[in-house]
């Protein structure tokens, strides 16, 4: 065959061939991600952790038992100018006193009862100190003295204290407030006979302050109590 009807014959066949398929999209189903019947695992969700729990606070003290009247020791003993040295001497003395009969509350009349057996007994440790002093043979001649003096200015504090307690049960205010006065006055009596005599040490003057102290108490216990 010649070699132009060879090309028209190519030409013919290519023009009678039938157009290629298009492709076609299938969707694909939801959740047929992946290999072929493997199921899909969602990924899983963070919940928020719960808030942990505060621990409980720890109990409150419980406020210790304050004994019967100690309320009024402490407000009258407020009113002094030794506060501290009041409460104390007077819960000293409660240790060793009866309470108040029938279960009554303690009242003023009570705790000033109270500061006067504080004087008391510091009087009397004060009376047994200047009686060994003056006895001992170390002790100066020059101030047997005034130690002797100091055993009667102890021994006068108990008197005084004495007729204020008997004052105070007649209801006698101004004989209440003049016998404490009184009680002041012998603790320093006691300093006066040292004082005197300058080459001599105060061999007393440590009980005398504290007597000093005690006393003043009762003074001001008196007073704001209204017993004189």
């Amino acid at each position: 065959m010649p070699p132009h009807a060879l090309l028209l014959v190519l030409l013919l066949a290519a023009a009678a061939s039938p157009p290629p398929a298009a492709a076609v999209c299938v969707p694909r189903k939801p959740g047929a991600a992946g290999k072929p019947g493997h199921q899909h695992t969602p990924a899983p969700v963070n919940k928020p952790k719960p808030m942990p729990t505060p621990a409980p606070a720890p109990p409150k003290p419980k406020p210790m038992p304050l004994p019967a009247g100690a309320d009024i020791v402490k407000s009258l003993c407020l009113k002094t100018d030794y506060p501290d040295l009041c409460v104390s001497s007077i819960a000293k003395q409660q240790q060793s006193s009866p309470p108040p009969p029938g279960g009554k509350r303690l009242d003023g009349a009570g705790v000033l009862r109270l500061a006067m057996a504080a004087v008391r007994a510091k009087a009397g440790e004060a009376k047994k100190a200047a009686a060994a002093r003056a006895a001992d043979p170390r002790t100066q001649p020059l101030a047997r003295g005034p130690l002797d003096d100091c055993v009667e200015s102890y021994g006068d504090i108990e008197y005084s204290l004495d007729h204020a307690e008997k004052a105070m049960a007649a209801g006698d205010r101004d004989s209440t407030g003049t016998m404490l006065d009184t009680v002041r006055t012998d603790v320093d009596t006691c300093d006066q006979g040292f004082e005197e005599r300058e080459e001599l040490k105060p061999l007393m003057a440590k009980e005398d302050a504290e007597l000093a102290k005690l006393s003043s108490n009762c003074l001001a216990i008196a007073s704001a109590a209204g017993l004189r």
